[in-house]
């Protein structure tokens, strides 16, 4: 497999890890089986994990897949017409 690819997965996975525990420690908070400053940290770690995996995951991507070339020809100009009712057509 390519190593973007499992890379990706992976960096997803991750995030829905941390979102759902995130949901698990707000809900364990509210119903009062788990200390509020325990969940305040677990939170904190959560937001620090999934910043951590979108920026892999909106990390620059390779510029040798995607290589923008310069075009080798060039374009024809378009002359525009003003017609009836003064717009260009």
């Amino acid at each position: 497999m390519n190593w973007e690819l499992i890379k990706h997965k992976l960096c997803r996975l991750i995030a829905t890890t941390a979102i759902l525990l995130a949901g698990a420690m707000v809900s364990a908070a509210a119903a009062g089986s788990m200390p509020l400053w325990a969940a305040l940290l677990g939170l904190f770690a959560s937001v620090v994990l999934l910043n951590a995996v979108c920026g892999i995951l909106l990390g620059a991507p390779s510029r040798t897949a995607e290589a923008v070339l310069p075009a080798t020809h060039k374009r024809p100009a378009v002359q525009l017409q003003v017609v009836r009712g003064g717009h260009a057509a």
